[in-house]
């Protein structure tokens, strides 16, 4: 009798074993598998909650959806190009006598590049540099070595052709202003729409407030500039100055080409082709 229960609650057993089998293969999904660091998402990440400890070299990532999509915009820390080093070589061959020897810092010109995070940031670090080097290039032409803030001409520089959108105040003038000399009404105005700020009425605060000086050339940078980079720098001398280009001022078109030539190289990367125009 007792040899009987034995072998019936043996089969008992295996009954129930197999029943609860194929429970297991049938049932919901996870969401997530463990691994020897913690959970991993579907998507192949790994939530920031999750300790990686002593793990961390033995994890290998999961492949992701999203691996075959192209790369986004790539770049440098401007400030790791743009050393004190760098800047106080550019601002050191302005005259003690300059106005902008007291008024152009690099801090604030770092501070002015959050507000245009994609300054600097291109396909790969030499394209990127590239850009900083051009940037620099105009900025030394334009403002004598960080020299100058204001235009030495003050003309008006009221486009009547456009002031009904971007109407020239009584009195102010729109000459070049900062360190790419911000010029004509239409540039205060699409400028300061962008910023909320009433720089029509008032262009002198771009000549005033430091940080405002910067964002208002790379403002126009981003706008007229960077859409040509890829055609060389001859293209960026075009978008700034064109009066200079096809023999306008070959000197000062000559210029600007070896201070981009100059940066490039102490960027330790190639100026690439059409540097003129």
């Amino acid at each position: 009798m007792a040899k009987f229960s034995q072998v019936g609650i043996t089969l008992f057993l295996l009954l129930v074993l197999a029943i609860a089998l194929p429970l297991g293969v049938s049932g919901a999904t996870p969401t997530t598998t463990t691994n020897l660091v913690g959970d991993i998402e579907e998507d192949g990440s790994v939530p920031s909650s999750v300790d990686f400890g002593d793990a961390e070299a033995s994890y290998i990532e999961m492949p992701s959806d999203h691996d075959d999509d192209e790369p986004s915009e790539l770049g440098v820390p401007v400030k790791s190009v743009v050393t004190k080093a760098f800047f106080n070589s550019i601002l050191s061959k302005a005259s003690p006598s300059c106005a902008g020897k007291k008024f152009y810092r690099r801090k604030d010109f770092l501070n002015a590049t959050r507000s245009y995070p994609k300054f600097g940031h291109l396909v790969n670090a030499t394209a990127a540099k590239r850009e900083i080097a051009a940037f620099f290039a105009h900025v030394t032409r334009e403002t004598g070595h960080l020299c100058y803030i204001e235009e030495i001409y003050k003309g008006k520089y009221c486009d009547l052709g456009r002031a009904k959108e971007w109407p020239c105040a009584a009195g102010k003038k729109y000459y070049g202003r900062g360190p790419l000399q911000l010029t004509w009404n239409y540039n205060y105005g699409l400028f300061g729409s962008e910023k909320k700020l009433k720089t029509l009425k008032n262009p002198e605060m771009v000549a005033k407030n430091r940080v405002l000086s910067w964002q208002a050339s790379l403002w126009f940078w981003m706008k007229n500039v960077r859409p040509v980079l890829k055609k060389g720098f001859g293209a960026t001398i075009k978008a700034i100055n064109g009066g200079e280009c096809n023999g306008g001022n070959p000197r000062a078109v000559a210029a600007r080409v070896q201070y981009y030539k100059d940066y490039c190289k102490r960027f330790r990367i190639k100026p690439g082709c059409n540097l003129s125009c």
